[in-house]
C-alpha cells in the first residue's frame, strides 16, 4: 500500500501531473513562473485555475514529488521555487503511460508533454483517442437520421452537425499525428 510520501501512479491528477511535466521540461519554477508559462505555452490544452496551480506545488512537495526551496532576491520578496524530485519523475512517467479511455483533457495534456516519453506510448494515447472518437462519431451519426429537421429538430440539428464535423475533424487529425510519430520529427 503507498504510503503519503510514495504515492501511487493513479493518484495523480491532471494538474499534479502537468505540473511535474513543467517542472521536468523548464526545470525549477515558482508558482508564478510556471502560471506564466502555462498561459504562454500550453493554455490551449490545459489551464487549471490559478489558485489550483498554486495550492498543488506544496502538496507535491508535501508527497516528495517536487522538492521546495526559499530563494532570496535583493529588493524583491523572498520566494518558493520548485523542482521535480526522482519520486516525481518516476510517477510522471507512470502517468505519461497509462492509458485513460475517454480521457481527452489528460490526452491532450499527454501529448502536449510528450517529448517526456516515447512515441510508441504516444502512439497509444492517440489510438485510443481516435477509438473514442470513432465511438462517439458513431453514436451521433445514429441520431442524425432520426432527426426529422422539423420544430426543434430544426434547431437540435445545427448542433449535431456540429457535433459530428468536429468528431470528423478530430479523427482526421488524430490520424495525421499517429503517421507523424510513426515518421518521428524531421
Amino acid at each position: 500500500m503507498p504510503t503519503r510520501a510514495q504515492p501511487a501512479v493513479a493518484q495523480l491528477t491532471t494538474t499534479e501531473a502537468a505540473v511535474l511535466a513543467l517542472l521536468a521540461i523548464e526545470g525549477e519554477r515558482s508558482g508564478y513562473e510556471l502560471q506564466k508559462l502555462v498561459e504562454h505555452a500550453i493554455a490551449h490544452v490545459w489551464s487549471p485555475a490559478r489558485s489550483g496551480l498554486y495550492a498543488v506545488l506544496p502538496r507535491l512537495a508535501a508527497d516528495g514529488l517536487a522538492v521546495a526551496r526559499r530563494e532570496s532576491r535583493a529588493r524583491r520578496p523572498e520566494r518558493r521555487v520548485y523542482r521535480i524530485a526522482p519520486a516525481g519523475r518516476r510517477a510522471l512517467a507512470g502517468w505519461l503511460e497509462t492509458v485513460e479511455p475517454g480521457a481527452r483533457d489528460t490526452f491532450f495534456v499527454k501529448l502536449f508533454v510528450g517529448g517526456l516519453t516515447t512515441p510508441n506510448v504516444l502512439l497509444r494515447h492517440v489510438e485510443q483517442f481516435r477509438s473514442d472518437t470513432e465511438a462517439s462519431l458513431a453514436r451521433l451519426r445514429a441520431i442524425e437520421p432520426t432527426n426529422t429537421g422539423e420544430g426543434h429538430d430544426w434547431f437540435h440539428r445545427h448542433v449535431l452537425r456540429y457535433g459530428i464535423e468536429r468528431l470528423e475533424l478530430e479523427a482526421a487529425w488524430a490520424a495525421r499525428v499517429q503517421r507523424a510519430l510513426r515518421r518521428g520529427p524531421r
